[in-house]
């Protein structure tokens, strides 16, 4: 039986602006064409299905999208909420839906509300004996707002999740002790790194989980962190399909493809995790040099390239935005990155007696802060004819 494991699709993101929605769509083309040809049973998606909790409409024909592609297959969906998504718009008819092969666990009573399957990818009866595949969703749960009716401990992310895990393991152990156990988990675990393109959960460290929480599920597939990586060899982020920040970029996305095999006399081997690279669909590039440097490096990249230049130029060179951006179409951000410092007795200067510094010493320190260097001749000629004529001006109008 298989599993593909994938989250935080976030539908609707944009990246610095720019629409991400025929990436988003090519992605689910590629993943639908994954799903048929490695015969996968189930998709698992681990939160974050949603950018925003208000979805806008061309996210929601995503979803519908990414939803019929899979059904299309005869392939089950398993889907749980994040913390950017509305448990209650995402959760919206899922008793419902479970009949159509769409599972959504979104609320905290879902957590017991398992998915059997059998080693084939059929349907178990929950009243079936025999040894099958639990696949457990649990929702984003924010402590400060369940903890009390969970009857945890504490009102941290560890304390939740550990009575999440404890309900769900009383549950198989009750009902199927002989089911292997998958969970979802939307969560940030200790060991792990994120990126710069995350919703903080972990403030003052009571969102951080470690990975012990999980220690009875035969495989957690995890959310939240966009880039992909094992905390244990049970206990795996897939990451975000694409990247949504030029951090990120740097970092290979994946899926995930989790294989469990029948049991041998009475013992379950542990599931095999196949990695499966997410093609760039719209390449998300940082360039370095000086601004001739990358200017240089257009006719390599390609025409949908989002781009950002991290520029070494010791002083800022006049139009350099418009020239970036008649060079890359999909040019997003600039950055100065080895601007020459003001010197030491000019900075000084500016924070000591203003009446002993001359005009042309302000307009000097002026220019070193904004261009990353003394003023050029000509630049401090035409600063001079300027004050010299706006002195003029008012010596006129006094009488």
């Amino acid at each position: 039986m298989r599993i593909l494991h994938t989250s935080d699709w976030h539908l609707g993101r944009r990246l610095h602006g720019v629409d991400l929605t025929a990436a988003h769509r090519a992605f689910l083309d590629w993943l639908h064409a994954l799903v048929e040809e490695r015969a996968i049973d189930a998709v698992v998606v681990a939160g974050d299905v949603y950018d925003r909790a208000i979805p806008h409409p061309d996210a929601l024909g995503l979803w519908g999208h990414a939803v019929t592609g899979i059904l299309d297959r005869g392939v089950r969906i398993i889907a749980s909420s994040g913390n950017h998504d509305s448990f209650v718009r995402l959760g919206l008819n899922r008793h419902h839906l479970d009949r159509a092969g769409v599972h959504l666990r979104t609320h905290l009573s879902d957590l017991t509300a398992g998915v059997r399957l059998d080693v084939d990818g059929a349907l178990v009866d929950p009243d079936d004996d025999s040894p099958a595949v639990s696949i457990h969703g649990i929702p984003y749960l924010e402590p400060a707002l369940v903890w009390e009716r969970m009857g945890a401990d504490r009102r941290t992310h560890a304390a939740v999740l550990t009575t999440a895990m404890d309900r769900i393991t009383a549950h198989r152990d009750a009902h199927a002790p002989r089911d292997r156990l998958v969970v979802l988990a939307h969560a940030f675990v200790a060991g792990a790194a994120s990126s710069e393109s995350e919703r903080d959960v972990s403030l003052g460290g009571v969102g951080v989980v470690p990975a012990s929480v999980f220690d009875a599920a035969d495989y957690a597939a995890l959310g939240h962190l966009h880039r992909p990586q094992a905390i244990t060899d049970r206990v795996r982020f897939s990451g975000s399909p694409l990247p949504f920040s030029f951090g990120e970029a740097r970092t290979d996305k994946s899926v995930l493809e989790v294989e469990f095999t029948p049991s041998v006399d009475g013992t379950a081997s542990p599931p095999a995790v196949t990695v499966h690279p997410v093609p760039h669909f719209r390449p998300v590039r940082t360039l370095t040099g000086t601004l001739e440097e990358v200017l240089k490096q257009a006719p390599q990249q390609p025409a949908d390239a989002l781009i950002a230049a991290d520029l070494t130029d010791p002083q800022r060179v006049p139009g350099a935005v418009d020239r970036l951006r008649t060079a890359f179409p999909g040019f997003i951000r600039m950055t100065w990155t080895s601007l020459a410092q003001p010197a030491a007795a000019s900075a000084e200067g500016s924070r000591g007696d203003d009446e002993a510094r001359s005009d042309a010493d302000v307009f000097a320190d002026f220019h070193r802060l904004q261009r990353g260097g003394p003023p050029p001749a000509h630049a401090a000629h035409r600063f001079a004819a300027a004050l010299s004529a706006v002195r003029t001006q008012d010596a006129g109008g006094v009488g």
